[in-house]
């Protein structure tokens, strides 16, 4: 699936984000993500997220190659989910960057919405920091409303 300029814009903004993945019996795993990188073809991301905080997230990665991520923008619950098979790769300090700067904008775009800078903090941390990076093949809208669960974007050519 490739990202149409409708989500590219929805990618602009501050937003959170849920890694969900299972290990190879089923067993389902969650956790925060801090950060990504839409690359230049539309149809692959970086998704970062802290092995220290989400221990399962990387090994069932490694194993099963499966990922989704629900990317939410916290002022108007507007929410997409993208689902693609994974890799893991190594951390790079860009990769370090762009997790301070989402985690900044974040933390910023809760506050304004009247969460406490004191309660955010522990939600969102790059401490051994790792990257999945993964191809899309399905994107969903979750915005909660009548299209939640319906499928999102364009097919590539």
């Amino acid at each position: 699936m490739r990202l149409d300029d409708r989500l590219l814009d929805f990618f602009n903004q501050p937003l959170m984000c849920i890694i969900a993945v299972a290990d190879e019996t089923g067993r389902p795993s969650a956790g925060r993500g801090v950060g990504f990188h839409l690359l230049e073809d539309r149809e692959t991301i970086d998704v970062i997220f802290s092995a220290w905080q989400w221990p399962r997230l990387e090994p069932c990665i490694r194993k099963t190659r499966r990922i989704a991520a629900t990317f939410v923008s916290p002022s108007d619950y507007v929410s997409f989910q993208l689902k693609g098979s994974a890799t893991m790769r190594s951390t790079e300090t860009s990769d370090l960057d762009r997790a301070g700067r989402f985690i900044a904008a974040a933390t910023d775009e809760l506050e304004s919405l009247g969460v406490s800078r004191r309660l955010i903090a522990p939600w969102l941390t790059a401490r051994e920091a790792r990257v999945a990076r993964f191809s899309i093949s399905e994107i969903y809208i979750q915005t909660p409303g009548p299209l939640a669960g319906m499928l999102a974007g364009t097919r590539s050519p």
